[in-house]
C-alpha cells in the first residue's frame, strides 16, 4: 500500500525547495550584476610606475602608502604629500 505524505512532510518539502530556489535565484543576480560592471581598469599610479621605471623597493613603499590612505589611516592630501615626498627623494 503506497502512503501518501503528511502535511508536515509536504511543509518541509515546499520549504526546501523555496530555499533552494532562493539561492539560484540570488546567485544569478549576482552573476548578472557583475557582468553589468565595468572591467576593472588599471590605475594610472601603475602604468605611471611602469613608465618611469621605479625601482622595485620605491614602488613597494609607494603600494604601502596607498594601501594606508585606502585604510583610512591617512588623509587623500596627506597621501600626495608623502607621495610627491618618496618621489621627490627618488
Amino acid at each position: 500500500m503506497m502512503q501518501t505524505m503528511g502535511w508536515l512532510q509536504w511543509v518541509t518539502w515546499t520549504a526546501g525547495v523555496l530555499a533552494f530556489a532562493v539561492v539560484i535565484g540570488l546567485v544569478i543576480r549576482g552573476v548578472r550584476r557583475a557582468a553589468r560592471q565595468a572591467p576593472e581598469q588599471p590605475s594610472a599610479a601603475a602604468r605611471i610606475a611602469r613608465e618611469a621605471q621605479l625601482s622595485p623597493a620605491l614602488q613597494a613603499q609607494l603600494a604601502a602608502l596607498n594601501q594606508r590612505k585606502d585604510h583610512g589611516e591617512i588623509s587623500e592630501a596627506q597621501y600626495e604629500q608623502l607621495r610627491a615626498e618618496l618621489l621627490q627623494g627618488h
